[in-house]
Formats: structure tokens, C-alpha cells, sequence
């Protein structure tokens, strides 16, 4: 049989079909549409995309061919979902995500949600040449890092309902989701429902499938994760007199949103209390870290280490000696850690603050690769000794480890005696690249512990903001995998004092763009059109080291039920890393591998 169409008509049908190809054309099966032009696309917490480029499929949980997004966790784990927006009007839209169920009714335990709302940085140095060049995402371009909340958890401010002018500037706007899961939550299957909706009315939901495992990630920390706060806290608008009751409650503020994505954050050079009054304020501020008292639901605390005491802490001392040691200390000087290190012992006794570990920051990259004379090594190394000795003779029992960071990779000097470190060095922090993981295996096995920071390819992941979340999500399954202790973040809050959203970054000319910055002061928020909120503003970034960390935690979990099959999985996931790196990074950029790497650990964990 055949039909006649006329020219109108078919002009029609034509005209029709385009616009189906055209404006109906999903981004990806990760996306659905809310409208006509605008899009919804579920990301992992990986995803790192410039603004307004579309995202590739990353993997089957994330696909919303049947409106179904599935997620799994452990008790005790904060997980992170990205949710993109892109084309179409998008101010004023709401994003709400509902109470979980169960079997169709609501449970008494219930996750935590927090919604926070990206802005979109200039990234337009962005080489990432400084020390090793790594491969960085392509610039200029903007990406997405500081996270605004919805609700201030410190300022107790509610910073915006729907989305503002501010988060729809762009082509894209990002919402990123965290759902921790609370450790007496029964494992099992629960449904909850993201819905998008503008002035009341519904658009569009999405069912969110969540899978609770009965893994629980333990609330104290195994690994030490340090992050250093400098010019505390000018940014916030407190002024920098660390007795002032503001400066304290900011103090807190940072410090509850560390100890939410498992780390410590320090201020960089703190005030040595001089006097037994300085003393007693000392111990009142921060002993409700030491002791887990800030970390509770009465103090606005939700999330992981709830009553528990922070796992890592500096002893209240300052660093005073960067980059190079002028020359010998004197009798008085070396005495002076011990009369230190007593005063701090005696404090901690009495105040019960046994459950973390002290260490001493005195010498910072003070024998560099950049010093090659060995008589000022050999010297340098000395006062290491002397200091530490003195530390332990102060204390009695070496509870307090002298901190050591360097580019240099300690093993070369295992063989001159006097450059020789292993008899003055109990906590060992090189540069990622100088982290030989035979020699910090031969130092754990004499009971030492050892820590890296930043550095860069192949050694580990950058920590740039043109990077993919599996970037800085690297270091946990690093530390994992050659049973590192700690990891350092050399500074979170060095960024641009005039323009701390346009230019976080310690120095102008850094092209690891990002570099100095993990956090952003709240109290600049009408910078970028919002409200002001005095109190730290999570990144991006600060959610893929958190999730790096937890991977740590799911891989001593996963151990102690399989450790033979929990190391196969760590060596695919990283072949090899540190000082072991050769070429281009060896761990898989793309995010399937990642999800499907945690998926293991939970099975495995939750045996």
C-alpha cells in the first residue's frame, strides 16, 4: 500500500523529527529530561566537568534509563552523588532529597543529607608544571570546586532554597549531594526519591536506590590525615587573636568539618601559651577535640567520630625553622624541647587525652634536594637528633614524634653515617616522589610511621582543581597499598587574601591551580552572590580526599576478612605509585574501575 504525503505535511514531519534529534537528544545515559531543554545527569563523586561539557557514561549504577539511580555504602560512610543541570531555565528550581524507606515505609534511622551548590573557578593556569608535570584536565576552562551549603551547619544560616542567580550563571549547575549513613543504621535496601521542582510544582523525581552494607567504617581514624590552616582566621572577618571568643568559635567550625571527612586540620604556626592562664585556655578550647566533646550531636555535630577525639594532633609549638637550619642550636635552645615536651606530657596526662598521637613540627624541608654539602646535612640531621632526644627525655615514654618533611628521599643516606636519619627519625613525611616504599617498609617494621604529601605524577594523584576526583582520591588507595600511616596537606586555606574564589592558590604564579586551598572562608561568600556565612566552605577536592580515606578504611575492613584477595585488589588498583612511579600514572582514570573497586572492598568487608 502507498501513501501520499503533501509538501506541508512532510515539512512538518520533518521539522518534527529534527527537533527530536536535535533539542531531545540525551547528553548521555546518565541524563533525563526535567523539560524540554533541560537536562538532569547523575555523576559519580569523580566527575569533574568543565562548565558546560557533557558527561560521558561512567557506569551502570549511575544510568537513569529507568529514572533509578543505585548506591551503596557502609554504616558510618559519607557518600557523594553529583547532579548536574544543564540547558533550559534552571533559576528558581528546588532539588530535594526525600526521607529513605523501606518496603514503603519510612525508617526511624535516617541518613544525614547536606546539599551544597558548586561554583565554577577560572582555571587559567592550569599546567600543573611545577615539580613533576602531570596530566591535568584541559585549560583554560572553568571547573567546579567550592561547594556552598544549603544550610551554614555553623553560621546555622539557610544560604538559599532554590537555585539563585548566582548557580545558573553558566551553561551547567552542579548540586552535590552527601548522605552519611549512620552507624546503627540496619544494612539492607532502602528507596528514597530526588525530585526537582519550581514554585511547588513537581517537574520531575528520580528514584535513589540505596544498599546498606553491614561493613561500619570504625570512628577512629586509622590513618593520619593532616591539613594546615595558615592565617587563621583573617579571611572569616575574626581577627587573628587566637584568646578571642570569636576566633575559638571558628576554630571549632573548621575543625568539625575535618573531623567530618576524617582528618585533622592545624593551625599552621599556633601561639606557645606563655603563662598557666594561657595554659588553662588552651586546654579548654581545644580539649573538646582532644577529648571528642566538640564532635557530639549537642555541639552541631553529625557524622563520622561522633564523641571521639581527633587521631592525630600537633603539640602547640611553633615551626620555626623552613628550608634551611643557619646553623647549629645552642644548649638553651635543645633544653627547651625537653622543659616543652614535659609541660605538654604532664597536661595530657592529667587531662586524659590518651587516645591520639602527638607529634612535634619544628624543621620543615630544612635538607632539600637543593642542599648537597654533607657537612650542612650532617650538621642539620645532628639537631634533628638532639632535638628528638631531647623530646623523649621530656616525656619519658617517646610519646611525641619530631616530624620530618623533605623532597629528599631518606634512603640515599642510609649509608654515611653521619647523614644517616633511621637513629633521629621516628615520623617520616617525604615528598610523595622521595617515598621509597622499601625504606618506609623497613622503618614500620622498626616500629616508625611513616606519611607522604603532595608531589604529583606518577607518584600520586594532583591535588589541582583541574582534576578528576579519582586524582586526590588516589592517596588513600596509595597509603592502603604500601601501608602508609598518614598523609599530609601541606596548607587548605592558602589562598588569595583579595580574591579567594578567583585565585585560590598560595602563590600568583602556581599553575597547580588550587594549590594551597581545600577549604574557602564563608564569610566572602557575597563574592560570588551569596550570602555571607562566616565558617568553612568545603571543596570538591576536600570530598575526594575524604573518599580516598574511607577507601583506607574499607581496605582494613576488607583485610581482615580476605587480606590475599583485599592485596590483589589494591596492587590492580595501583600497580604502583610513590617512588615505585614510572611514566604516566599507573591507577585507572575512569570511574567504573573505582566504583567497581569499592564494590569489592564492601562484599569483601561486610563478609
Amino acid at each position: 500500500m502507498r501513501f501520499k504525503v503533501g509538501l506541508g505535511a512532510f515539512l512538518s514531519l520533518l521539522l518534527a523529527l529534527f527537533y527530536f534529534a536535535g533539542s531531545k537528544n540525551l547528553a548521555s545515559e546518565n541524563c533525563l529530561f526535567v523539560e524540554s531543554e533541560l537536562q538532569l545527569c547523575a555523576l559519580s563523586d569523580m566527575a569533574k566537568l568543565s562548565d558546560g561539557q557533557l558527561p560521558d557514561f561512567e557506569h551502570t549504577d549511575y544510568s537513569l534509563k529507568n529514572s533509578l539511580l543505585s548506591l551503596n555504602a557502609a554504616r558510618n560512610e559519607t557518600i557523594g552523588v553529583q547532579f548536574l543541570l544543564f540547558g533550559g531555565e534552571r533559576v528558581g528550581l528546588s532539588v530535594e532529597l526525600t526521607d529513605f524507606r523501606q518496603s514503603g515505609e519510612r525508617v526511624e534511622v535516617q541518613p544525614h543529607r547536606e546539599q551544597f551548590l558548586a561554583h565554577y573557578h577560572q582555571v587559567d593556569r592550569g599546567a600543573y608544571s611545577w615539580g613533576p608535570t602531570s596530566k591535568v584536565l584541559p585549560w583554560p576552562a572553568s571547573y567546579p570546586d567550592a561547594l556552598v551549603p544549603q544550610s551554614h551547619s555553623c553560621s546555622g544560616k539557610q544560604l538559599y532554597n532554590s537555585l539563585p542567580d548566582a548557580a545558573a550563571q553558566g551553561k551547567s549547575s552542579l548540586i552535590w549531594q552527601d548522605i552519611y549513613i549512620p552507624k546503627n543504621m540496619p544494612q539492607g535496601n532502602y528507596s528514597a526519591e530526588l525530585k526537582l521542582t519550581r514554585d511547588g510544582k513537581l517537574l520531575r523525581k528520580l528514584d535513589v536506590d540505596l544498599q546498606v552494607w553491614s561493613a561500619r567504617l570504625p570512628d577512629e581514624n586509622s590513618i593520619d590525615a593532616v591539613g594546615e590552616l595558615y592565617r587563621t582566621y583573617r579571611m572569616e572577618g575574626i581577627g587573628e587573636n587566637p584568646e578571642s571568643p570569636g576566633w575559638h568559635s571558628m576554630s571549632n567550625c573548621y575543625q568539625q568539618l575535618a573531623h567530618a571527612h576524617r582528618s585533622t586540620f592545624l593551625e599552621r604556626n599556633p601561639t606557645l601559651p606563655g603563662t598557666e592562664e594561657q595554659w588553662a585556655n588552651y586546654q579548654k578550647h581545644y580539649g573538646a577535640m582532644l577529648d571528642g566533646s566538640l564532635f557530639s550531636e549537642a555541639r552541631g555535630y553529625i557524622g563520622p567520630g561522633a564523641e571521639t577525639a581527633v587521631s592525630v594532633w600537633r603539640t602547640p609549638w611553633p615551626q620555626p625553622y623552613d628550608m634551611k637550619l643557619e646553623g647549629p642550636l645552642n644548649y638553651g635552645e635543645i633544653r627547651h624541647y625537653e622543659a616543652l615536651a614535659k609541660k605538654w606530657h604532664q597536661i595530657s596526662e592529667r587531662n586524659g587525652w590518651q587516645r591520639s598521637r602527638w607529634f612535634a613540627y619544628v624543621f620543615d624541608e630544612v635538607d632539600g634536594p637543593e642542599h648537597t654539602d654533607e657537612n650542612y646535612l650532617a650538621m642539620a640531621h645532628h639537631q634533628m637528633g638532639l632535638v628528638q632526644e631531647a623530646i623523649d627525655a621530656g616525656t619519658e615514654d617517646k610519646s611525641i614524634d619530631l616530624l620530618w618533611t623533605s623532597h629528599s628521599d631518606p634512603s640515599i643516606w642510609t649509608k654515611k653515617p653521619a647523614l644517616d636519619l633511621r637513629d633521629k627519625v621516628r615520623l617520616w613525611a617525604p615528598n610523595a616522589h622521595a617515598a621509597s616504599p622499601a625504606f618506609m617498609e623497613q622503618r614500620a617494621q622498626k616500629g616508625d610511621r611513616n606519611w607522604f604529601y603532595h608531589s604529583g605524577h606518577p607518584a600520586v594523584g594532583v591535588h589541582s582543581i583541574n582534576a578528576s576526583g579519582i586524582e586526590l582520591r588516589s592517596w588513600g588507595a596509595i597509603a592502603a597499598r604500601y601501608n602508609v600511616d598518614g598523609i599530609l596537606m601541606w596548607a587548605v586555606n592558602l589562598g588569595n587574601d583579595e580574591k579567594p574564589f578567583a585565585d585560590p592558590s598560595y602563590k600568583p604564579d602556581d599553575d597547580r591551580f588550587g594549590n594551597g586551598v581545600l577549604v574557602y572562608p564563608g564569610h566572602q561568600l557575597p563574592r560570588i552572590g551569596f550570602p555571607a556565612a562566616a565558617g568553612a566552605i568545603p571543596s570538591v577536592r576536600l570530598k575526594s580526599w575524604r573518599r580516598g580515606l574511607q577507601d583506607y578504611e574499607l581496605v582494613q575492613l576488607a583485610a581482615a576478612h580476605d587480606p590475599q584477595r583485599t592485596a590483589e585488589l589494591l596492587k590492580a588498583i595501583v600497580p604502583r605509585a610513590l617512588g615505585d612511579g614510572q611514566g604516566d600514572p599507573a591507577w585507572p582514570s575512569d570511574p567504573a574501575s573505582w566504583i567497581n573497586f569499592r564494590l569489592e572492598l564492601l562484599k569483601l568487608a561486610s563478609r
